[in-house]
């Protein structure tokens, strides 16, 4: 089997995983050296061996990582982990060696191949947690897919049944227009809804490794493409100028389903403002709107404060959309209603620089 090394993802697997056996390869020296020497105790040629091996093996780890089926981030983390069992336990024998407690080499070495190994363990056990964690939100898009667009299918599907019940009545072309009205109303959900679904079946599908995006550049590209469908709109921005998250290719979509649906819920004349502000580290975007607000029982459930069994209806699966472009960014989702509207925001990372 080969892979086409090509891509910035596939870079970072094969860097990271090289650490690790540069970290072993480098380990194994002094301990090797001590064995070739066979000077001391058996006990000492023992641990010299034991340090060895578990060298050996951090090396041989590399190699599968490289070739393994993590994701560039998970074997980053991985890396990481060795990394970091290697600095702490090597600050540790420093302060020993300051305190004048003689340590051979090859002894620090076999500690430190112990902690290197036992630690790409735990980076292994926390990605296979994270992986986990990732097939549950698979498994949860899936059953919202499937409850939506079962209920929106059925909800749509009355609606022909009622304008088809029509038409035998409509001798007058004021009511057949009504009915053609009505026929293209549903037509124009089901389009929603099939576009809606092949883009939460890309987000399932797709690589969602966060980069740095220009925030303030895909506000206001979400922005444009709401004012196409609404252009009579009152939609105000406040997102300073440069402002950079660590998200991807689907969030301006996941904007622009915020701002859609603030829009379409907020009365015959629709306010609706778009803000971020920076603190700490976190970006923070709000959309508010003057509507009515969303129901309770809906916000419960995509915030998940209650279990998906309980989803009855929804306004949409745009509001699902943003949800699961935020897991895949690791984001924070909000809704809260206020007695001016609602507020629904999103959290990302700040970009540095």
């Amino acid at each position: 089997m080969t892979r086409n090394i090509s891509t910035f993802g596939d870079v970072e697997r094969l860097g990271s995983a090289a650490v690790v056996s540069m970290l072993g390869a480098a380990l194994a020296v002094p301990t090797i050296g001590r064995i070739v020497a066979g000077e001391g105790t058996l006990a000492g040629l023992a641990l010299a061996g034991l340090g060895t091996v578990l060298a050996l093996v951090l090396v041989a780890a590399g190699v599968l990582l490289a070739w393994a089926e993590f994701t560039p981030h998970h074997t980053l983390r991985i890396s990481g982990w060795a990394i970091l069992g290697t600095i702490v336990l090597g600050l540790v024998l420093a302060l020993i060696a300051l305190s004048g407690v003689a340590l051979p080499v090859y002894a620090g070495a076999t500690l430190l191949s112990v902690s290197a190994f036992a630690h790409v363990l735990i980076g292994v056990r926390d990605v296979q947690r994270i992986r986990a964690e990732d097939v549950a939100r698979q498994r949860e898009k899936l059953a919202v897919l499937n409850r939506l667009a079962r209920h929106n299918l059925r909800h749509e599907a009355q609606l022909l049944v009622f304008a088809a019940g029509r038409l035998p009545d409509a001798t007058d072309r004021a009511t057949r227009e009504d009915v053609a009205a009505d026929v293209e109303a549903v037509a124009a959900d089901l389009t929603e809804m099939n576009e809606t679904l092949g883009q939460s079946q890309d987000l399932i599908r797709s690589d969602t490794t966060p980069s740095p995006v220009d925030l303030s550049e895909l506000v206001a590209g979400a922005v444009a493409d709401v004012r196409e469908s609404y252009p009579d709109a009152a939609v105000e921005v406040s997102v300073p100028d440069g402002c950079r998250v660590v998200a991807g290719d689907q969030l301006q979509r996941a904007i622009a389903e915020l701002i859609e649906n603030a829009v379409q819920h907020a009365g015959d004349a629709p306010d609706v403002r778009v803000q971020a502000d920076r603190d700490r580290g976190r970006v923070t975007l709000r959309v508010v709107d003057d509507g009515p607000g969303i129901p309770e029982e809906e916000r419960a459930v995509v915030t998940r404060e209650v279990d998906i069994d309980q989803l009855a209806h929804s306004q949409g699966l745009g509001l699902w959309f943003v949800r699961w472009v935020m897991d895949a960014y690791g984001g924070e989702f909000g809704i809260e209603a206020t007695d001016e509207g609602t507020v629904v925001s999103i959290g990302l990372s700040a970009a540095r620089g």
